[in-house]
């Protein structure tokens, strides 16, 4: 085998030109990631013989193909087990609004959102009621893969409450940032 001087000083220009070809090849098959962000901005409203009596807000920013996460809430103490007994649990519930929103795609149409919603409180005691050990809990949960136009808000669902006279609304809005 013979090598000489010349011959070991281009191995290393070999090396690096492979190199950045590998990472050209690599570059041309990754797929781009879009970049488009939008704002969206759900608002829950309780409504109550045709009136507005309740209004919250909730706005995350969002990149096409990512998730937003909105967490809002309580952690409420509840004992498991017997009270007069020391080996009686403590353990923690999380209650409030749990919102999870993907901005799918952007269509002509506007965005395909997907929405996901948790909302739990504990139920209010009623009149006469002598409540003992744990909680009652409320909850409703939504789940909704819409197209939604851009800039225009939209009303995505509504229910009834279970036992009551109100009825929640959802609406939501997503415009583009950049």
């Amino acid at each position: 085998m013979n090598l000489s001087i010349r011959n070991l000083a281009i191995i290393p220009m070999l090396a690096t030109a492979f190199v950045a070809a590998q990472a050209q090849e690599a570059a041309a098959l990754k797929p781009e990631r879009p970049s488009g962000v939008y704002k969206v901005d759900y608002v829950f409203s309780e409504v109550q013989g045709g009136k507005r009596v309740n209004v919250r807000n909730y706005s995350t920013l969002v990149r096409v193909g990512e998730r937003g996460s909105i967490r809002l809430g309580d952690r409420v103490p509840i004992l498991f087990g017997d009270p007069k007994e020391p080996r009686t649990q403590l353990q923690y519930l999380d209650l409030g609004v749990n919102i999870d929103c993907r901005v799918e795609q952007e269509l002509e149409a506007g965005v395909g959102l997907y929405t996901n919603i948790d909302i739990s409180s504990v139920a209010p005691q009623q009149p006469g009621e002598n409540r003992t050990g744990t909680p009652t809990v409320r909850q409703m949960k939504f789940q909704f893969d819409e197209i939604v136009p851009v800039g225009k808000q939209t009303l995505i669902g509504s229910a009834d409450e279970v036992d009551g006279t109100r009825k929640i609304e959802i609406e939501v809005t997503a415009a583009k940032v950049r």
